[in-house]
């Protein structure tokens, strides 16, 4: 005979629906306040909206952080099933990491690299996800913000790292040929109109001249006292509790990485030792394993091949590896 769901199933069952319905709701959502997020992960309904980086955009992930907060009270862990828990889990984590990044890390502020638009338009003239010219109306589209975007960017930034200041240079400079030549490239393989056509090539060039401009800032920014770039203890314990799951805390992972460098020197050690004379001749071992540890891999890294001639001895060896 078949047996009947008792009443505790069908409680969870509905509770476990309930939940599918919200998660729904909520990635839907999620795309509409994270669209290049959403983007990158193949959703592309929003396309074509790149995100200010301005107050009213924090203001609106808070709200949406909140909000999603406050509806997930309405679930009991409970009364859920074990894929659903895991869900609500990862849910809570992504909000409640989210809102630290914000108010706490602020890494808005410090790190000029988080602006960057190259990679999302890039994505949008390369992923074949639909027709070239539906993709690069949307880029068009998104494209018109970008000014304002990279304004809102130096509104943001307060006594930026050095190191970060410099990586947003080289990226977003780096990034320019997805607006010149790589747009241009596209545009010829399109059947747009020659007006639109031209109406993206000048809406590209003050693209490009947005991105210089930042850039430029950067280069010009006077910042005598620039912070580190090292998050410092105590924001680094909490980036670790929303970024890692571990069972472990980070004092505990970092004394066993501590451990498992002190064997591995122990064991690279017993290996130089015994290679000395093979590599060294007759020269008088350092007292220092570590030093002896260095002149050995130094002796046999001269028998290896140059950069210029990797490829080749790659190439060549790779038939014996095969064999």
């Amino acid at each position: 005979t078949r047996n009947t769901p008792s009443e505790e199933q069908i409680q969870t069952g509905a509770k476990d629906a309930a939940f599918e319905n919200y998660k729904s709701f909520f990635i839907e959502a999620l795309w509409k306040v994270y669209p290049t997020w959403g983007a990158e992960v193949g959703y592309h309904k929003y396309d074509s909206v790149l995100s200010i980086p301005d107050a009213a955009n924090g203001e609106l992930q808070l709200k949406f952080i909140t909000s999603n907060l406050d509806s997930l009270k309405k679930y009991s862990l409970n009364e859920l099933s074990d894929n659903n828990k895991t869900d609500y889990y990862m849910i809570e984590n992504q909000l409640k990491s989210t809102k630290w990044r914000l108010e706490e890390e602020k890494a808005h502020e410090w790190n000029p690299s988080n602006y960057n638009v190259c990679s999302s338009f890039a994505l949008l003239l390369n992923e074949k996800y639909d027709s070239l010219d539906t993709r690069l109306h949307n880029f068009h589209l998104k494209m018109k913000s970008i000014p304002a975007y990279y304004e809102a960017a130096k509104q943001n930034i307060k006594n930026p790292t050095t190191e970060h200041t410099q990586l947003a240079i080289e990226q977003n400079t780096g990034g320019l040929s997805v607006f010149e030549s790589e747009l241009q490239a596209a545009l010829k393989q399109s059947h747009l109109s020659e007006k639109e056509k031209n109406e993206i090539s000048e809406q590209a060039k003050k693209s490009v001249a947005a991105i210089k401009s930042y850039a430029d800032w950067l280069k010009k920014l006077d910042n005598k006292t620039p912070r580190s770039f090292r998050l410092g203890k105590e924001l680094y314990a909490k980036k670790f509790e929303y970024e890692i799951q571990s069972g472990y805390t980070v004092d505990q992972i970092y004394d066993k990485a501590v451990e498992h460098k002190k064997e591995l020197h122990e064991k690279m050690f017993v290996l130089a030792d015994r290679l000395w004379s093979k590599y060294m001749g007759n020269k008088a071992k350092p007292e220092e394993k570590l030093v002896l540890i260095k002149d050995v891999i130094d002796q046999i890294s001269l028998k290896h091949t140059t950069a210029e001639a990797f490829q080749s001895t790659i190439e060549k060896q790779l038939p014996e590896l095969v064999s």
